[in-house]
């Protein structure tokens, strides 16, 4: 899990047309292939490297080849990676898959292939691109001096700014074992960090690493374990807590680990926090969010007292003025409700606890915010 890509280098690409396949289409497309690596100026190379690298920092997900698929892309990039063909023989054969997999009327293209290294081991990158057009205007100055501008037309621009397409992959010599294959994938055309069904699973062969489900729900256990183990300041330990439930339940569709540190988690506690992620196996690059398993977790927050009290608030009461929260500096905290009283009545569940034999004082430390549950409501 990788939220850097700062150590890849390209070393050599070649690139190949794929036409768009049609049903009305007689005979069937065919790639146009070219018979040689790209000519690249180390700017050409250097501006490549930060297109790349920013796409996969910023969507890149885990992918994992998942045999089920049957796809033949997993085995063309392990030939490459363990030196059984050369760019060139591979990125045919990976043209040739990738027209093969995409379904009927997709847009036309370019595929990019290309042999990188990654902080030190070979890789292959693959990239589906669309050309675009537009025009260039040089400030020039006429044979008479007067100032104008030379404007050209380019047909076949790549990698422009407002790039409307491309969809990556990466796969790495040190993902690949005899049992399994990983690597990464991006689409700018989706939603989010969404991935095409056929660029994912029909070309590359692979299902995601992380199941948006389980990662969202391993993040909340993980950042809960974490405040209530780490943090003995209940101002603080509440503000961490209500971060959060308000993060988890904002409308994004995706969550950023490394962003939510550095913007919710005070200095000292950082490199804490993200340990604790890391040690749960929370990705601390970019993932896409569901909050299905953890959505009962995030509708109220609990705080309880070692003297057997407890209380069970909304968010919106815990964000506005209501509730008061005071550290004492001595262990206990003490905690003040401000609102109309509209109901009191008995409560129990479970086994009778016995009585305490000392008297405790009110004012108590919060141990450990909870998920409320029906058991616990009056």
């Amino acid at each position: 899990m990788r939220s850097d890509f700062s150590g890849l280098i390209v070393n050599e690409a070649i690139v190949h047309s794929i036409p768009k396949k049609r049903k009305r289409d007689l005979t069937p497309a065919k790639v146009q292939f070219s018979e040689t690596i790209c000519s690249m100026s180390s700017t050409v190379r250097g501006e490549l490297q930060l297109k790349f690298r920013d796409v996969l920092v910023s969507l890149g997900r885990e992918v994992v080849v998942d045999d089920e698929f049957k796809a033949q892309l997993p085995g063309q990039v392990r030939a490459f990676l363990e030196g059984e063909c050369d760019l060139v023989e591979a990125s045919k054969e990976i043209a040739e898959l990738l027209l093969a997999s995409q379904p009927l009327n997709s847009s036309d293209g370019l595929l990019l292939v290309a042999a990188v290294t990654l902080d030190g081991h070979k890789s292959l990158l693959m990239v589906k691109l669309e050309p675009e057009s537009g025009m260039q205007a040089t400030e020039i100055i006429t044979e008479s001096g007067l100032r104008t501008f030379d404007v050209t037309y380019f047909a076949n621009l790549l990698f422009t700014e407002a790039s409307r397409v491309y969809k990556i992959a990466l796969f790495s010599a040190s993902g690949i074992s005899e049992e399994a294959m990983e690597g990464w994938a991006a689409d700018k055309q989706m939603t989010g960090k969404q991935l095409a069904k056929f660029f994912r699973e029909a070309f590359l062969g692979c299902r995601l690493k992380n199941e948006p489900r389980q990662v969202t729900l391993r993040f909340h256990d993980a950042a809960v374990d974490w405040i209530n183990s780490r943090i003995s300041d209940a101002d603080t330990r509440v503000s961490y807590l209500m971060a959060v439930m308000v993060e988890l339940q904002s409308p994004t569709p995706v969550l950023d680990p490394d962003d939510f540190i550095k913007s919710r988690i005070q200095a000292p506690h950082r490199e804490s926090f993200a340990e604790c992620l890391r040690d749960n196996e929370v990705p601390v690059q970019t993932f896409d969010k569901d909050i299905e398993l953890v959505e009962p977790k995030l509708r109220k927050m609990r705080m309880a007292f070692d003297n057997g009290v407890f209380l069970i608030a909304p968010i919106e009461a815990v964000e506005g003025d209501s509730l008061h929260i005071e550290s004492l500096g001595d262990g206990r905290t003490r905690l003040t409700l401000t609102g109309v009283m509209t109901d009191t009545r008995s409560f129990g569940q479970g086994k009778a606890r016995p009585r305490p034999t000392e008297h405790t004082d009110v004012a108590a430390t919060i141990e450990s915010p909870v998920l409320d549950s029906a058991a616990e409501r009056p």
